[in-house]
Order: structure tokens, then C-alpha cells, then sequence
């Protein structure tokens, strides 16, 4: 089954207040995690943000000191990234639209790349194309940092119809047409079978992290 995710994000992002979302970047901006320290550990530099939404991680690895590009399949996250980034006086000239399953990027044009909750809003198939993605234009030696939401109870119990792949297709009328597909620890695991991971952790009650080294 092919995915219209372009109409469903574009969508959702134009329903979006831009002054709330501005509010949230104050808590991004220097943002201290352990992540971004393993990052600057393995001396990565050029860092793409993947699926960038409204901006928040490329604010806060560009405001660490790395240089960032971002890209979004939503015209409307692409400008909220922009603008995002221009309330801080950051560059933001290398924020593009762009698919996950095909980004444009030459191979290993980057150090590192961040995907945060994206895999477990698209399918199984498209998730693992998806990551190959991402491998693609990280160079040989960098880092890929995913994360994934811990499903909450609404999450489950919204209205949805679950498709062959265990992914939900959301039906309700405040999510239509969102996938979401649950990971836990296991799921993850086996997702990521072929890769090498080199850092995980439960981040709160609402996040798994994983760090890749190609």
C-alpha cells in the first residue's frame, strides 16, 4: 500500500498555531542531551534533520555548534523550520523540501543525521527504506540517532483501522490519514537488526533512543 504522507503532514503542520510552536523552542535552543554528546564525541559535524517538523532539533544541534540542513516532505514544517531557525539568528538556507524514502542528497554527505519520531509514522516496508535512506547519505564511520514515541493510551484506543503490517491508519477525525506504528524495545530490535547500535535509552515515559554508527 503506498502512502500519501506528503497530504496528511502538510495538512496537519498547516493546522499548526506558529506561536505555539515558537513557544516550545526556548527548551530546544543549546539543548544539553546525552546524544548530542556522543555526536560531538565521534567528532560529527555536518548533521542532517531528518523530517524536520517545526524545527526544534535542527535549532537545537545548530545551536550546539553543528552545521545543520534539514528537509521535510511538508512545505509548511520546511517554513516553520526556516523560521524557527531565523528567531535565533541561525542560517537557514539549507532547509529544503524533500522525502525520507528519497532525500536528493549525493551519498555520505553527512556526518550524522537525526530522525526523530519519524520511522514509527510510516510502514514497516517504507521504515526500512526509510533507514537505508539515511545510511545512504551518512558517511562511512558517522552516526544516525532515531528515536521513537512510546505509545499512550490514546494512542491505541483512537479510532483506527490496522493495516497487514501492524502499522495503525488513523480514522479519527483529529488524526486522519496519520500512521503511527507502535515500537517497543523487541520491534525496535528487529528493525535495526542489521545495523550496529551503539547507544539506546528510555527517555522518560515518552521516547526510545537509538544511536547507529554506519
Amino acid at each position: 500500500m503506498k502512502h500519501d504522507y506528503d497530504a496528511f503532514w502538510e495538512s496537519s503542520w498547516n493546522e499548526e498555531d506558529p506561536g505555539e510552536l515558537n513557544g516550545y523552542l526556548e527548551g530546544y535552543y543549546q539543548l544539553k542531551s546525552r546524544e548530542i554528546e556522543i555526536f560531538k564525541e565521534h567528532d560529527i559535524a555536518k548533521v542532517c534533520d531528518a523530517a524536520c517538523g517545526f524545527g526544534a532539533y535542527s535549532l537545537a544541534f545548530a545551536s550546539n555548534g553543528f552545521s545543520v540542513h534539514s528537509f521535510d516532505i511538508s512545505e509548511t514544517a520546511v517554513k516553520l523550520t526556516a523560521n524557527a531557525l531565523g528567531k535565533y539568528g541561525i542560517d537557514a538556507s539549507n532547509v529544503r523540501v524533500a522525502s525520507i524514502l528519497a532525500t536528493g542528497y549525493a551519498d555520505s554527505s553527512f556526518d550524522g543525521v537525526i530522525a526523530h519520531a519519524v520511522l514509527d509514522h510510516l510502514t514497516a516496508e517504507d521504515a526500512r527504506k526509510a533507514l537505508a535512506e539515511l545510511f545512504r547519505i551518512t558517511r562511512s564511520g558517522g552516526l544516525i540517532w532515531l528515536s521513537f514515541d512510546i505509545p499512550e493510551e490514546d494512542d491505541l484506543t483512537e479510532a483506527h483501522v490496522t493495516l497487514d503490517d501492524g502499522t495503525l491508519l488513523y480514522t479519527c477525525e483529529d488524526r486522519n490519514g496519520m500512521l503511527f506504528r507502535p515500537y517497543d524495545p523487541e520491534r525496535i530490535d528487529e528493525l535495526l537488526k542489521d545495523y550496529t547500535i551503539i547507544h539506546r535509552a528510555k527517555k522518560g515515559e515518552r521516547e526510545y533512543a537509538v544511536i547507529l554508527e554506519k
